[in-house]
């Protein structure tokens, strides 16, 4: 069903109210969206669309629609519109899974697909990680999509100690059942940071995106329970269609720990 087909009657902006007319467009756009009347892959009115059914500016609906972009809730296509994005994927970093198996517990079925595998040497802080000195590794990159659209980027890379991994085992499973059901390594723990992190060409390529767009990427590093570290992977995410969630217990001190972290050496 199209836009205009679905838009009913329009709704009064409060031209004299505290909120900006941009920031009340959003927001009808918004609950819109949320309430389903605009559902994933539809495309919402176009700014002239804005303009005459709520009688503002042409800026004042682009600045609506850029905002919604910015949140990750629409996104334009060359000479085709703007259209209502997926949902994005959520990544629980509580319990001790794969990022394969992560997803599927989301209720997210991505597709695979293996883009590179064979040996090559590490960046030197990979390893440092894997305590590899200056060996080349068993490495490999997988492309995660959603929908068929790309979302992510994985790079993986084997300690020394892994026993040999062929093509075949990457391709038909992912890097924890390697390690624990046809390696016997059980994973114990592991060490994940994130941070947001300029696109390279070749993810910008990969992905999707636009130039100047970051992406979210989470490094972990795997271990066994005497600590010997066995995996090293880069996971890069494209930032608009990723989020990480945390669960935390107990009161939660931030203020007290940035304090501590600025305020100025005692003498």
């Amino acid at each position: 069903m199209s836009a205009k087909a679905r838009k009913g009657p329009a709704i009064k902006l409060q031209r004299d109210g505290l909120v900006a007319m941009h920031r009340q467009l959003a927001q009808h756009l918004r609950d819109a969206i949320q309430a389903g009347t605009y559902k994933q892959g539809d495309r919402i009115p176009t700014e002239p669309e804005l303009t005459a059914r709520f009688q503002v500016s042409r800026i004042t609906a682009r600045q609506a629609v850029m905002q919604l972009v910015r949140e990750g809730l629409v996104a334009r296509r060359q000479g085709k519109g703007t259209f209502v994005t997926a949902l994005p994927v959520q990544h629980d970093l509580v319990a001790l899974r794969g990022l394969f198996e992560e997803l599927v517990a989301r209720g997210v079925k991505p597709k695979i697909q293996l883009l590179e595998f064979g040996r090559a040497m590490p960046p030197p802080h990979v390893a440092e990680h894997l305590h590899s000195g200056e060996q080349a590794l068993v490495c490999w990159k997988r492309l995660y999509l959603r929908n068929n659209e790309p979302f992510a980027v994985a790079l993986v890379y084997l300690a020394p100690i892994v026993p040999k991994v062929t093509r075949k085992l990457v391709v038909k499973h992912t890097s924890y059942h390697i390690l624990g059901k046809v390696m016997g390594l059980k994973i114990h723990h592991a060490n994940i940071s994130i941070r947001a992190q300029a696109s390279t060409a070749e993810m910008r390529k990969l992905l999707h995106m636009p130039p100047a767009t970051p992406v979210i990427a989470l490094e972990r590093v795997s271990y066994l329970a005497d600590g010997t570290p066995v995996e090293y992977t880069l996971y890069c995410a494209h930032a608009d269609a990723y989020e990480y969630a945390f669960r935390v217990g107990g009161e939660v001190r931030i203020s007290d720990a940035i304090a501590r972290r600025t305020e100025p050496p005692k003498k």
